[in-house]
């Protein structure tokens, strides 16, 4: 095994010592009792050895290092001289994967200890950044980092999604809350292809919805796929459904085809009986919140009856024209 090799397998798994033995060039150093070596000496002992070499994904010692938490190690490579702005085969720098790990102190040492500027806004080949990479996994105390050292959050992957878009996508909660309370301008921001508010009622994430509305994101904000109540009823996320309902969302609202939310679950009922159940919970919190749509869905399907959709009376509307379940 070359030194390069030995350096890449030490710093993937913390040995610490190896690190600055190979690092200094001088065996025994270490522990040999002849006192601290100032750092220039250090460096001026070895020349040959690239601090910055590569394996064959493209890791640096200081990205096996953040990755699998070695803080010591880290702290190590920085003192000789390694970049935090090397990027490996995926364009993800070392920031970037402890920011997916979540480890906070490692991403505050990336940043504040190196002998580089740390580029916090560097982006892979996903066009992702490190505050993409810790929103997705809801590691709120490396977002809040970020956003201190100026992270920005409206810049988008090449899927177009923000760090908050991530957040809501996959529910994590504290993230969307941290993000909103930072930076409310990314209420507005988003593309005709989705919004905040379509990820999180399309994977049924409640809370995340509700702290968006709270937010006072639109509602009634229309994307190619319709609002974010064709979200929610498409892939049958019921307590979205009520909870858009409640919000007051505009029922009538219709994707890029013309289709209303409804309209799209009788297509999929004509197709898929099985799904009746589900069809007949929505007709059930929708039928005196808008007659017209109401009749659009079983005009969609003629051969569609009330009692084949629901085999229970429908309730009257309660007083307070609020379903209870």
């Amino acid at each position: 095994m070359g030194k390069e090799q030995e350096l890449l397998e030490a710093a993937r798994t913390g040995n610490v010592a190896l690190v600055e033995k190979l690092l200094s060039g001088k065996k025994g150093i270490l522990g040999s009792g002849s006192g601290s070596i100032p750092l220039p000496s250090l460096l001026s002992m070895w020349k040959g050895l690239n601090v910055n070499c590569t394996d064959s994904s493209g890791y640096t010692p200081l990205h096996h290092a953040s990755l699998n938490g070695h803080r010591e190690v880290v702290l190590k490579l920085l003192q000789f001289e390694a970049s935090t702005n090397v990027a490996d085969s995926k364009g993800c720098s070392p920031l970037h994967l402890a920011a997916w790990r979540g480890d906070v102190d490692i991403v505050r040492i990336l940043i504040h200890h190196g002998p580089s500027h740390c580029r916090v806004n560097q982006q892979n080949n996903e066009r992702e950044t490190a505050l993409h990479c810790a929103a997705q996994y809801g590691h709120s105390e490396v977002v809040s980092v970020l956003l201190q050292e100026l992270t920005d959050p409206t810049m988008r992957n090449s899927r177009q999604e923000t760090p908050l878009d991530l957040a809501a996508l996959y529910g994590r909660l504290q993230v969307v809350r941290m993000l909103v309370s930072a930076h409310p301008n990314l209420m507005t921001s988003h593309t005709r292809r989705h919004t905040p508010l379509h990820l999180a009622a399309r994977n049924g994430h409640h809370s995340t919805v509700q702290t968006l509305l709270e937010a006072s994101m639109d509602v009634n904000c229309v994307t190619e796929n319709g609002s974010a109540l064709h979200e929610a009823a498409l892939f049958g996320k019921m307590d979205v459904v009520r909870l858009l309902l409640d919000s007051g969302i505009d029922i009538n609202l219709r994707d890029s085809q013309e289709r209303t939310a409804l309209e799209i679950l009788g297509n999929i009922l004509h197709r898929n009986p099985s799904r009746s159940l589900l069809l007949s919970k929505i007709i059930r919190w929708t039928r005196w919140r808008g007659g017209v749509l109401w009749k659009s869905l079983f005009a969609s399907v003629p051969s569609l009856h009330l009692e084949r959709v629901s085999p229970l009376p429908l309730p009257p509307p309660p007083s307070d024209t609020r379903m209870m379940l």
